[in-house]
């Protein structure tokens, strides 16, 4: 901060004419500031992420993805997802039920960076830190879960829980913090690695925590450099100014080919799905329509042509290889001949021409299946557009007309809303915390289509009260199988990212979008 404010001296206030260069002037400072951080204070490992120049690291306020990563090496949870997302004990090492009331007894010894022995009222006020902040909070949903908490005595919490199934071991998975700490800039936690320092959109410092109640890291110090773009953090990868770099994003795919970058995959709670409009004046509303559409679709093609092999097939809303997915839904193989079979059996059949498909409708005029897809394209990719033209071609060849219209997500939204479609190609950002309810429930915030049953809303309600693992896993299997078989959505990719590097990082696991260095504490120096 000395150094930005020392560059700022040599020059005059600029006047609102000279907004341009004062941008300018900022961005170099920064620069500089990054550069400094760099080759002054060397670091086992320096990472690149993308942040706002103001961005706030306390787990309170941070809401930036790659910062959110960075604090999961600072900070532990009472409960933390192990590689396949199933919720294990961290900071507690037991805990027991009963009815809605959870009783979650703390780890003893463990100490915070300050030295403070992590107690059960530090949970409490990180809980209520954190439910402060309000929904912006990337812990706000998973902490709706919660009723209430105390600290009965030092090592002893109670929650009581909004619903009486074992989903509310995901809502013990935010941050605890030393709760004399939580107003600080930077407050203090139990992980493996502590802040040494943080310039908000210059440079964040750690090094390995000494305190740590684990193994103690072989990598003694990290130094993440902050970047405004992607296109940004890559180059600085490529020039050799960072180590590592983790993006979702689209234009990192031919990264990903060089020769001397290495690359670790990672999923994210990103879905792409196609809405089906199940009014009766679209053929969609019949379900051996969606389920010839699935047929038809050529996913692995998809994978690698439009989504550039940031992706991973799933027809249904959990993440495959972790803990709750069921392999069985896994059902809609590429198969042209079984998509006409069942879009014959529907009565689309060759009328007028070999590649087109036609009925007899109810005014008894000939029909051609026709649909119409819908999608809306982000500023910097077209890959969804890409995606949906993919589909379209797919469904060309088994004698479905096809128009793609591609807008705004405004645009996408009205269509839906008035019924201007018969599929949409969207992507809806799920949670880590296995709750499908937006999805699923009719006023569900992504249920776009509005599909709704009592059979789904039955095993819908499983997924809350399973108290056993194998009673979770039995309720997300039966919806699962339920999705698939009748088709509220049509559900084709998890986008997947990467963590880029020039130098080995072997040890990292179970690495995910918020917390894709999982693991960094087992990897050589």
């Amino acid at each position: 901060m000395m150094a930005l404010a020392l560059l700022a001296s040599l020059f005059p206030a600029a006047s609102a004419e000279m907004a341009p260069a004062a941008d300018t002037f900022e961005q170099e400072a920064q620069q500089f500031l990054a550069q400094q951080a760099s080759e002054e204070l060397p670091a086992d490992l320096t990472v690149g992420y993308l942040a706002s120049s103001a961005g706030d690291i306390s787990p309170v306020y941070c809401n930036e993805r790659d910062m959110i990563s960075l604090n999961q090496l600072v900070f532990e949870s009472v409960v933390e997802l192990d590689e396949t997302q199933k919720p294990v004990p961290l900071l507690a090492d037991s805990w027991t039920v009963q009815d809605n009331v959870w009783t979650f007894r703390m780890r003893q010894g463990v100490q915070f960076h300050n030295g403070m022995e992590c107690l059960a009222q530090d949970v409490v006020a990180s809980y209520e830190a954190l439910l402060g902040a309000g929904s912006s909070n990337p812990y706000a949903a998973r902490l709706s879960l919660i009723e209430s908490m105390t600290a009965t005595d030092a090592y002893t919490l109670q929650v009581t829980a909004r619903y009486g199934g074992m989903i509310t071991l995901y809502a013990m998975t935010f941050p605890v913090m030393e709760r004399s700490t939580i107003s600080d800039m930077l407050p203090r936690g139990t992980g493996p690695y502590w802040y040494i320092s943080y310039v908000p959109g210059v440079s964040v410092r750690l090094e390995r925590n000494p305190l740590w109640w684990k193994q103690q890291p072989h990598i003694e110090s990290v130094v993440g450099l902050c970047y405004y773009s992607t296109g940004e953090a890559l180059e600085a990868l490529q020039t050799g100014e960072i180590d590592a770099f983790s993006t979702r994003s689209y234009s990192a795919a031919f990264n990903r080919r060089l020769s001397r970058v290495m690359t670790t995959d990672y999923s994210t709670a990103s879905y792409e799905l196609l809405v089906p409009n199940l009014r009766a004046s679209s053929p969609m509303s019949d379900q051996r329509v969606r389920q010839a559409v699935m047929y038809a679709i050529d996913r692995a093609t998809l994978v690698s042509n439009a989504y550039l092999e940031m992706a991973q097939q799933s027809e249904v809303p959990i993440v495959p290889g972790t803990w709750l997915y069921e392999s069985q839904s896994a059902v809609y193989y590429y198969s042209p001949e079984r998509a006409l079979q069942l879009l014959n059996e529907a009565g689309w059949t060759s009328l007028t021409s070999p590649a087109k498909l036609s009925r007899i409708g109810e005014d008894g005029l000939i029909e051609d299946l026709s649909i119409r897809i819908v999608t809306y394209t982000d500023a910097i990719s077209s890959v969804r557009a890409n995606a949906a033209e993919q589909i379209a071609a797919n469904l060309r060849a088994v004698g479905v007309q096809v128009t793609v219209l591609s807008g705004t997500i405004d645009q996408v939204t009205d269509a839906i809303a008035d019924g201007r479609y018969d599929l949409a190609l969207v992507g809806v950002n799920l949670s880590e915390v296995p709750n499908l309810r937006p999805l699923l429930t009719g006023d569900g915030a992504l249920n776009f289509s509005g599909a709704t049953s009592a059979e789904m809303g039955a095993l819908l309600a499983r997924t809350f009260t399973a108290a056993t693992e194998e009673e979770m896993i039995d309720a997300y299997s039966d919806l699962q199988m339920f999705i698939v078989e009748r088709l509220p959505f049509l559900g084709l990719v998890f986008r997947t990212g990467s963590v880029l590097s020039t130098r080995s990082l072997a040890g990292l696991s179970g690495t995910r979008e918020t917390d894709v260095y999982n693991g960094l504490e087992f990897v050589e120096k």
